[in-house]
C-alpha cells in the first residue's frame, strides 16, 4: 500500500488543489456521503476558484436534469427565492442545505455559471418530468407523434413515484407483461426521436432536439433503472452490473460539451462512486461502471477526478418514511472508526491536506483498498479510482439534517 506522502497542507486554501488540476476541462469533485457541512463548504470554494482563476463556467451537479431548468432560470434572475429553487429544483433533497443554498446565491450574484443537473429525473423514481418536456418539444415540432408520448406516460405511470425510495415497490407490483410494456413505449418513441433527428433538428434548434433527445433517453433510462434494482433486489444481478443512472450522468455532461462547445470547462458536484474512473463496488458481490468509469475513457487526462473524505464524526443515513416528501429521512449518526486498510486509516495522523495520487499511479503502486462511503467502507484502490483526495480530520452533517431517532 502507497504510504500517501504526495500530500500538500490545505490551511484553509484551496490552492493546493486547484494547482493540481492543470489542463484538465472537466473537474469533478466528490464527497464520501451528501449533506456534509465541511464537504459542501469545500465544494462551494472550490467552484468559485475555479471560476474566478481557471475559467470553469458550467456546474453539473448530481440532481435531475429535468429539474435543473428551474435552476438555471432563477440564477438568469428568476423569481423565487434561494430556499424553494434549491427544493425544487434539485432532487434527493441535495438543494435543501445551507450550503448548497450559499453556492446557489454565489453562482446567481456572480453571473456567468451556467448549471445543470446530470441525474435522472424525479429522484430517479419517474420519468414523467423528462416525458412532459418531450411531449411539450413532439406538439411543437410535430405533433402526430404525441399518441408514442401519450403511450410512453401511460404505461410508465404505475411504476411513477417521487423518488427511488417508493418507485422501486410500486415496480414490483407490477406483472412482468405490463413492465415490458412500459420498456416497448419507451423504447419506441426514443427510437422514432433518432430515426427521425435530421427532420427535427431542422423543424427546431439543433440543440434544443439534443435537449429533448437526451430527456427521452433519460426516461428509457429511469426504466433500465427499475429493472436493474428489481434483479439487485431478487439476487439474479450479474456481478458486474449496469448503472443506467451513472451512464446517463456521464452523458450528460458530453452533452454539456456538446452544446457549449468543446473548449468549455465544467466542474461536476457527484459523489465520490459516481466520481471514480475505476467501477464502484456497490456490493461485494457486485460494481458497475461508474459514471467517472466512462467519462475517463472517453477524456482521459481531460477529466480530473477528485475525491472527499474524513477520518471521524458524524454522517448521514436515509430510512424509508412515507411520511417525507420523497419517502426518505435522513438521519444523522456517528461514524465507525476507520477500518484498518482505508485510506482513512492511512490518513488518520495527517491534518487537513490533499494527496496527488497520480504519481503513485504512474509508478505502478497500489493504494489503500477501502475507502468510506457514507457509514460503511467500500472496496476500492485508491490510487487507481482518484487523482487526487482531500482529507479532512472530522466531518458533520448539514444544520438541517435531524438528529437519529
Amino acid at each position: 500500500m502507497t504510504p500517501l506522502s504526495t500530500r500538500s497542507p490545505l490551511n484553509g486554501d484551496v490552492a493546493s488543489i486547484t494547482d493540481l488540476i492543470g489542463d484538465a476541462r472537466i473537474v469533478a469533485i466528490g464527497e464520501n456521503n451528501h449533506h456534509i457541512r465541511e464537504f459542501g463548504e469545500l465544494r462551494v470554494r472550490l467552484l468559485q476558484r475555479l471560476v474566478e482563476d481557471h475559467g470553469f463556467t458550467v456546474l453539473g451537479f448530481e440532481s435531475g436534469f429535468a429539474e435543473g431548468d428551474l435552476v438555471q432560470q432563477w440564477l438568469s434572475g428568476g423569481p423565487g427565492t434561494v430556499a424553494d429553487v434549491a427544493r425544487e429544483g434539485f432532487t434527493f433533497t441535495l438543494g435543501d442545505s445551507v450550503e448548497a443554498h450559499d453556492m446557489l446565491t454565489w453562482m446567481r450574484s456572480h453571473g456567468g455559471v451556467r448549471y445543470a443537473g446530470l441525474d435522472l429525473p424525479s429522484s430517479s423514481g419517474s420519468p414523467q418530468p423528462a416525458l412532459r418536456i418531450v411531449r411539450s418539444f413532439v406538439e411543437e415540432v410535430d405533433p402526430e407523434v404525441l399518441p408514442l408520448v401519450d403511450a410512453a406516460i401511460i404505461a410508465s405511470e404505475p411504476y411513477s413515484g417521487v423518488s427511488n425510495a417508493v418507485a422501486p415497490g410500486r415496480y414490483a407490483a407490477m406483472s412482468a407483461a405490463e413492465r415490458d410494456a412500459a420498456t416497448a413505449a419507451l423504447t419506441t418513441l426514443l427510437a422514432h426521436l433518432r430515426s427521425l433527428s435530421p427532420v427535427y433538428r431542422q423543424r427546431s434548434e439543433p440543440a434544443r432536439y439534443a435537449i429533448a433527445e437526451h430527456h427521452a433517453v433519460g426516461a428509457l433510462r429511469v426504466d433500465a433503472y427499475m429493472r436493474e434494482l428489481s434483479a439487485m433486489m431478487s439476487g439474479t444481478a450479474p456481478s458486474l452490473q449496469g448503472s443506467s443512472r451513472d451512464t446517463y450522468m456521464a452523458s450528460t455532461v458530453k452533452l454539456l460539451r456538446q452544446l457549449y462547445g468543446e473548449g468549455e470547462k465544467i466542474v461536476v458536484m457527484v459523489h465520490n462512486g459516481h466520481l471514480q474512473r475505476v467501477p464502484f463496488a456497490a456490493l461485494p458481490t457486485m460494481t458497475f461502471p461508474s459514471a467517472g468509469t466512462h467519462l475517463a475513457a472517453e477524456f482521459g487526462d481531460d477529466y480530473f477526478a477528485l475525491g472527499l473524505t474524513a477520518g471521524t464524526g458524524t454522517t448521514t443515513g436515509l430510512e424509508p418514511d412515507e411520511s417525507e416528501r420523497l419517502g426518505f429521512r435522513v438521519y444523522a449518526q456517528e461514524l465507525e472508526p476507520p477500518v484498518e486498510g482505508s485510506v482513512e486509516a492511512a490518513l488518520a495522523a495527517a491534518d487537513p491536506c490533499v494527496v496527488d495520487l497520480r504519481q503513485d499511479r504512474a509508478k505502478g503502486l497500489t493504494g489503500s483498498s477501502s475507502m468510506r462511503h457514507a457509514h460503511m467502507f467500500t472496496k476500492v484502490d485508491v490510487v487507481q479510482a482518484f487523482d487526487a483526495l482531500v482529507y479532512l480530520p472530522t466531518m458533520s452533517v448539514s444544520a438541517h439534517v435531524p438528529a437519529a431517532k
